[in-house]
């Protein structure tokens, strides 16, 4: 994407790569389903605390022609945890996976193995049939001198 690259914001790099789907969409004759995976729920943590964010959602990129994608600011700073989950993550099973406890557990693991921890969690109690698609993305920002430990086994 150009738009990066020329240092445009990044509404003008969603709206974009919206086109740019949208584009290929027409060029393709696929069809979209609006009902795609989207964030359902943010958490941060920071400092030992865990915080639920109500992501502002939008429409997948390509769907409609104006989809007024809007910027969410979140207050982040050095050694804070942002995860990101889809319904599929939460829905039936989110509750008995106790994902805001692992959250905790995991706060000082490196990210790769907290969402390892975070799929092995809704994969147990759904008997590995989750139901729906099921995403989780775990983005840190480490503090300079702190360095992550593994999981505890």
């Amino acid at each position: 994407m150009s738009a990066r690259r020329a240092g445009s914001s990044l509404l003008d790099q969603a709206n974009d790569a919206h086109q740019a789907v949208a584009d290929y969409a027409d060029r393709a004759h696929q069809a979209f389903d609006d009902q795609s995976e989207q964030v359902r729920q943010a958490i941060v943590q920071h400092g030992g605390q865990v915080e639920e964010i109500a992501p502002l959602v939008g429409l997948p990129f390509g769907v409609t022609p104006n989809p007024g994608y809007r910027l969410q600011t979140l207050d982040l700073r050095q050694g804070d945890r942002l995860v990101m989950l889809t319904d599929g993550m939460l829905e039936p099973h989110g509750a008995e996976a106790n994902l805001t406890g692992l959250i905790r557990q995991t706060g000082e693991w490196h990210p790769r193995d907290a969402v390892r921890a975070f799929t092995e969690a809704v994969l147990g109690v759904s008997n590995h049939d989750p139901r729906d698609d099921a995403t989780v993305l775990c983005l840190d920002f480490p503090a300079a001198n702190s360095p992550y430990t593994g999981p505890q086994e």
